[in-house]
Order: C-alpha cells, then structure tokens, then sequence
C-alpha cells in the first residue's frame, strides 16, 4: 500500500535538508502531504517559495504514516511548535516514523522525546544547553544519523545520511538499490545500467 509522508514546512525552514529525500520519495511513489502550521505559503532559508496542501489541524495521525521535520530557526519558540510536536509525539506513540534534523532534534528533545531512544542532534554541547530538561545523553549517538525504532534524528550536515536512513526504513527500493543510490550521491560511484530501471 502507498505511503503518505507529512512535510511540515515553517517561514525559514532549511531547504537543503531535504533536497535529497524527497525527489527519491516521489521517485518511488511515496506520496507527500506539505503542512504548514496555518496552511499558507512559506519562504524556504533559501528563498524558495513553497505552496503548502493544508494546515496542520487538517491532518490527522490516523491518516498519514510519517513526518518529516527539516530544520530552520522556528523550531526555537516552543510555544508556536506545540500543535506540531504534540502531532509528532501522536505519531511515534501510534509506532509510525518521525523524521527530524538541525533543530528539528532539538525541539523534540525539548518535549523529552529523545530521552528513551537512541540519537543524534548537531552537537551534544548544544542540545543540552537549548533543551535543559533534556535527559537523553546516554544514548546520544555521534553520527550523522541515527535510526531507533520509528524515530529518525540526524545533524545538520548529514542531509544525505538523514535520506537514507529515511530510504531504508521505507524500504524504497531493494537494499542494493538504496545503497547504489548513496553511493551515487556520496562517492559519486556510477551505478550498473540497471539502476536506472529499477521499480
């Protein structure tokens, strides 16, 4: 059965961060829901102008099977960010994926949602001291990304890695397809003819 992703988008989100995974969800038939708090347009970090499908309170856990969190200032009010983590917590409770990078981390470790899993984050310095409530450091990981159960962390400089662990949970393609895939955009490895192909 398809899947349908959530993309929540805010003014300033960090566009790179997902310019990896989600041409490679649509690729492979992954539907995408882009969510903004209030449904309007957004301006990426990078000045992209992004048409959001819905507003947030318009999507319910029970219809869509993950969420993926790019980074971006925004995700420093905590007050503005509740309706969308409380969603996010909905989500990992009910055993679908919760995707985040950059700050993104740092918002759900905020609401203590990092503290019984396995992640990572930009810098452990960093996330302890934006998150003092924060009592995960035990299972900090120092990796660009990092996969526990259905929730994905990842640092801001590992937007490929954050791609992959996303591919591989989704199972997008066979396992030798996913890693052609990253070693394509890694390495810049030329994979066989039949990548190309590949359903």
């Amino acid at each position: 059965m398809p899947k349908t992703l959530v993309f929540y988008v805010q003014d300033g989100f960090a566009d790179w961060e997902a310019a990896y995974i989600l041409p490679l969800l649509r690729e492979r038939g992954v539907g995408i829901r882009v969510v903004s708090e209030n449904g309007a347009s957004v301006t990426s970090a990078g000045g992209l102008g992004v048409v959001a499908h819905t507003r947030l309170r318009n999507v319910y856990p029970a219809d869509v099977d993950g969420l993926i969190l790019p980074g971006g200032d925004f995700w420093m009010d905590d007050s503005s960010n509740q309706p969308v983590l409380a969603f996010a917590q909905d989500l990992l409770t009910q055993g679908k994926m919760v995707a985040a990078i950059c700050s993104a981390t740092v918002a759900l470790a905020r609401q203590g949602l990092l503290d019984q899993r396995r992640h990572t984050s930009n810098d452990l310095g960093v996330l302890k001291q934006e998150a003092p409530a924060y009592r995960g450091e035990a299972l900090y990981v120092q990796s660009l990304a990092v996969t526990e159960g259905n929730l994905i962390t990842a640092s801001a400089i590992g937007a490929l890695e954050f791609a992959r662990e996303i591919a591989d949970y989704l199972k997008l393609g066979s396992e030798s397809y996913r890693k052609q895939w990253y070693e394509l955009f890694k390495h810049g490895v030329a994979p066989p003819a039949d990548f190309w192909t590949q359903s």
